[in-house]
């Protein structure tokens, strides 16, 4: 396993003061995709959050590592978080693929190759829309990287009729479901989550109609309801 590169230097005065630190864990089989080749993705992760990430050494008979983050700013440190998890999410996507016997699909590497930040963004696309990554991808790559646009874009497409359900694809949103067969009954949340998706479009396409600018609930925080 490669070592994790050094943490950035911590801002001038800084200090312990001001700095504010989150704990999380990873499974220690999963730790080396975390770092990277010769420590690439960790170091990615830390030079775009402006966060240290510090992951403790495997003991003998460990499940799991520790990773110590520590940052300047709570937003900071809860971004470093957020990332940390959603690249989980396509690691488990690997192993899941290649435990079937699978080659994980040109989506997940696709996901894996991306800056921190961008990953981020399109999950958060991914999970207003409903619709396949790789397409959360391509509409914000055409937008210009404008979250807000991508999802306007997808949604008024009604975008979401696919997602990774492929191959060692990443897992289809909740309201995705084939196989011919009858679906199990909706959750309480899929179904908000279904409505949500529907008041959105509804409303995307007014204002569209209109020429007025969407609703103030559809603005900012990198398209998030």
């Amino acid at each position: 396993l490669p070592p994790a590169p050094p943490p950035p230097p911590p801002p001038p005065g800084g200090g312990e003061e001001g700095r504010h630190a989150r704990v999380t864990s990873i499974p220690t089989e999963l730790a080396a995709g975390l770092i990277g080749r010769q420590g690439a993705a960790i170091s990615r992760m830390q030079e775009d959050s402006g966060a240290s990430i510090n992951i403790s050494k495997p003991q003998p008979g460990d499940a799991s590592q520790r990773i110590d983050i520590c940052a300047s700013s709570a937003a900071a440190a809860d971004e470093a978080v957020t990332w940390i998890a959603t690249r989980l999410t396509d690691l488990r996507g690997v192993r899941d693929a290649q435990e079937r016997g699978l080659s994980f699909s040109d989506e997940l590497k696709t996901l894996l190759a991306l800056r921190p930040r961008v990953r981020q963004q399109v999950e958060s696309i991914y999970q207003m829309c409903g619709a396949a990554r790789e397409e959360c991808l391509r509409a914000l790559e055409e937008s210009g990287g404008d979250a807000q646009a991508a999802v306007e874009t997808l949604l008024l497409a009604d975008g979401g009729a696919s997602g990774g359900a492929n191959g060692g694809g990443l897992p289809s949103p909740p309201d995705q479901r084939g196989g011919g067969q009858l679906p199990p009954p909706a959750t309480a949340e899929e179904l908000a989550i279904d409505l949500l998706r529907r008041d959105a479009r509804g409303a995307l396409e007014r204002a569209s109609q209109e020429g007025s600018p969407p609703p103030y609930w559809l603005g900012g925080g990198g398209g998030r309801l």
